[in-house]
């Protein structure tokens, strides 16, 4: 009877691929909420901006083309996922911009 050996290399592999599929999970359709926020990554950005982008969320796209710290702002606009509740508790009573600074 012939026994198949299970090396210590070979089951790292399965056991961390098993866990990272276990830990990627895809998020529930309905759970999350898309906001916007603007970043510099990759492009030169003044310090300014990069104050700016960091501590900003947007409710919508337009809010986001619109609050550009200033005219000469080259920063791109990218979708993120945040929880419905964080959503919902930080865009509470019509607020369509959120500064992390002051409203977390």
């Amino acid at each position: 009877m012939s026994k198949q050996a299970l090396t210590r290399r070979a089951f790292l592999g399965i056991s961390t691929s098993a866990a990272a599929v276990m830990m990627a999970g895809c998020p529930i359709k309905g759970q999350g909420a898309v906001v916007y926020r603007r970043s510099g990554r990759g492009r030169r950005v003044s310090n300014a901006a990069k104050k700016h982008n960091a501590n900003r969320l947007y409710k919508n796209l337009l809010a986001a083309t619109l609050d550009a710290p200033h005219p000469g702002d080259n920063s791109k606009i990218v979708k993120i996922t945040i929880n419905r509740l964080d959503f919902d508790r930080l865009f509470a009573g019509g607020k369509t911009i959120v500064d992390l600074r002051r409203d977390l």
